[in-house]
């Protein structure tokens, strides 16, 4: 045989064997992926947790029958950003300052007591919060942005009314809407649709307009004086308005505005996104997620009050 000939098929026969070899290399690796790629795909399947899940394996939550000193968090200055609506900024998660109002009913006549809040120092009230650029968000956009950062309006303010009184729909709810606010209402489930309380379609109608609904228990019961009847009482309530509503992004306001360590655990075990207290200020912390600060405007609070509460200066006497 041709030498050179002999020397051509030797070469030909070992590069037929090289890529028959790697061949055969690649479609094993296509059959048994790398440790590598096992741990990418894996990866990609992680399930998420759920923000009740988040909410609940990270909060530190107070017990608030004790004096906080919560650990040094952002200021919750807010930084300016482009978006649609320039009055809206970004605020960082941890300190934010936002006054909370609290209500319960709204009088036509003079008040008769230091639960209500007459028309007239009412309509004067919402004027006030107009003319000084002060816009309504509701304590869900509150808990969020504590949590995560996020935007809000310059001079965010959030406007509560307890129990669910029909006097709030028929008396604060225009008003509101002539200033372009938005309310929230903490609703006794069980007295929806009773004499003097608003029914199922009013809380609707009002949850289409921006209301935030609430939840303030089943049947008002002191949750700390009976315990044993938080499940019923928090988890009843919360499933009534799921329904109705149709959100899980709920809130609650406990009544009497007493909640212990326990009380302020399970709320955030149920799925609620924030709690409801009562306080003398407007700042608020992670810390302090589940018993928020609410200022209660009273009967005799006059718009120099008024003024004072929501500006900071001082607390109502």
């Amino acid at each position: 045989m041709n030498p050179l000939k002999w020397r051509l098929m030797v070469i030909a026969g070992v590069v037929c064997l090289f890529f028959t070899g790697c061949a055969s290399g690649i479609q094993a690796a296509a059959q048994h992926p790398t440790p590598a790629v096992m741990v990418q795909a894996e990866t990609t399947q992680t399930r998420l947790p759920t923000p009740t899940e988040v909410l609940t394996s990270t909060m530190v939550l107070p017990d608030p029958t004790l004096t906080l000193t919560p650990t040094p968090l952002p200021t919750g200055t807010p930084t300016a950003v482009s978006t649609s609506t320039p009055a809206w900024v970004y605020y960082p998660a941890g300190q934010l300052q936002v006054p909370i109002l609290l209500y319960h009913r709204i009088s036509e006549g003079e008040p008769e007591n230091r639960y209500e809040v007459s028309v007239e120092n009412f309509r004067l009230q919402m004027e006030y919060l107009s003319k000084n650029g002060f816009t309504t968000i509701t304590p869900v956009q509150l808990s969020k942005v504590i949590l995560k950062g996020g935007d809000l309006p310059l001079k965010p303010i959030i406007v509560t009314f307890d129990d669910g009184y029909r006097s709030v729909y028929e008396f604060a709810f225009p008003i509101l809407q002539q200033y372009g606010l938005q309310g929230v209402v903490y609703v006794i489930t069980g007295y929806v649709g009773a004499p003097t309380y608003m029914n199922a379609d009013q809380l609707v109608e009002l949850f289409a307009n921006g209301w935030e609904i609430g939840s303030h228990t089943v049947s008002h019961e002191d949750l700390v004086k009976n315990p044993s009847h938080a499940y019923d009482q928090m988890v009843g309530s919360k499933l009534y308005l799921e329904k109705l509503l149709g959100t899980k992004e709920l809130t609650i306001a406990y009544p009497y505005g007493k909640a212990d360590e326990n009380i302020t655990r399970r709320a955030a075990r149920y799925g609620y996104f924030a709690g409801m207290g009562l306080g003398v200020s407007n700042k608020h912390f992670i810390e302090t997620l589940y018993f928020l600060s609410r200022q209660e405007i009273k009967s005799n609070c006059d718009l120099n009050c008024f003024e004072n509460i929501v500006t900071g200066k001082k607390s109502e006497p």
